[in-house]
């Protein structure tokens, strides 16, 4: 490329769209601390009156393409997080990006000018890799997005070291959808009867890629297609892509973590539970979380302490089966779980104090469980 094709105006594109698109595409590159350059960067290629970005972090690949005024085609890589800055920080109108030199780029708004260096060669970006499906399911955006916001809570950090367990595993037997997470200390299971939606499918995807997919430019009552195929998932829709790897290995055999029966039931108002928990929060989340729930015939005391702060005891009303049982729990999974759920009420299942108990709406809804492990006593 000579020196005279390398001096030339790349685009003039409306702010607002421009920091939309570079939000989307830079997820890669911003979500993760990482010592490559090439990773925090975006790719920005200007032809046909379109701004394309692509972001990548080597496991998952993000492009938007918007409407631009291009005067002349270019492509360069910038600093991701730079540009995402400058963007949210300038006033709306439309931007203007000119490549003055071989090393750095000039933003212009009004009155202010912003110079960025320019990174690494184009060629040496990551290309977005083409699948072969092996795979695909269809479904519905917002039925896609109830599938993952019910479970989502329960994923394991990547801290933990286990990978498998930093994402979801999407099951699909011809009739239902499954969509279940967990941590080891919790497990959430979304199921929802879906007939004909595609090929059956059973794979973990990275809660990362789950999260770029839910904020695709996609309207509620739109259908997105699952594409799966040589270890990776496809999302692809009117001027967005998104492809990620899945995880590999093998997820914990859910099913038999689930408890199939219980000796002792209690149904709670969701709200009132929720509120409880808010309130003994304050205190136990200087003691690991640690709330002790202990019910006496159709009452329910929960106690918070802080050694140095205080206590904390709130009583609610519930019904009751079985005996009387006194039981510790983390209080932030009861909360995640609960504000997972729509349901007027809760219904916790339990058997010893010892035991995984199971928390679910108490209506006749078999669409949501969450398995919580009991803390000692």
């Amino acid at each position: 490329m000579s020196k005279e094709e390398r001096e030339k105006v790349i685009l003039d594109c409306p702010r607002k769209e421009l920091l939309e698109a570079v939000q989307l595409a830079g997820t890669p590159a911003t979500g993760r601390q990482t010592t490559i350059p090439i990773f925090g960067s975006l790719l920005v290629e200007a032809k046909d009156n379109q701004l394309r970005l692509v972001g990548c972090d080597g496991e998952m690949w993000v492009e938007r393409v918007v409407p631009s005024m291009v005067t002349e085609t270019g492509t360069v890589t910038l600093n991701a997080r730079l540009l995402q800055d400058i963007l949210g920080r300038l006033p709306d109108g439309d931007v203007h990006l000119e490549q003055t030199n071989s090393s750095s780029v000039l933003m212009s708004l009004g009155h202010s000018d912003f110079k960025m260096v320019v990174g690494n060669h184009p060629d040496d970006f990551p290309t977005v890799p083409g699948v072969a499906a092996s795979a695909q399911i269809s479904l519905g955006f917002e039925a896609f997005r109830e599938a993952v916001e019910s479970v989502k809570f329960a994923v394991a950090p990547e801290t933990q070291g286990r990978p498998i367990l930093t994402g979801i595993l999407f099951s699909y037997d011809g009739e239902k959808l499954h969509t279940v997470a967990t941590d080891t200390h919790r497990l959430a299971v979304h199921s929802k009867p879906f007939s004909s939606i595609g090929d059956t499918v059973d794979a973990v995807i990275p809660l990362r890629a789950l999260n770029v997919i839910e904020r695709l430019p996609v309207p509620d009552d739109a259908e997105i297609v699952l594409t799966l195929g040589e270890g990776k998932v496809v999302v692809e829709t009117d001027g967005a892509k998104v492809v990620s790897q899945l995880l590999e290995g093998n997820f914990p055999p859910y099913q038999r973590v689930i408890p199939d029966s219980y000796i002792r039931r209690w149904v709670i108002a969701r709200e009132e539970l929720t509120d409880a928990l808010r309130r003994e929060l304050i205190l136990a989340k200087e003691n690991s979380n640690r709330i002790i729930l202990s019910s006496s015939g159709d009452r329910l005391e929960m106690r918070a302490r802080s050694e140095g702060l205080g206590e904390a005891t709130d009583v609610l009303d519930i019904v009751a089966e079985g005996d009387d049982l006194e039981i510790a729990f983390n209080g932030r999974y009861l909360l995640d779980a609960l504000e997972a759920m729509k349901s007027e009420s809760v219904s916790l299942e339990l058997t010893e104090n010892d035991r995984p108990a199971v928390l679910k709406p108490a209506e006749e809804d078999p669409s949501f469980l969450c398995v919580i492990m009991p803390m000692a006593m």
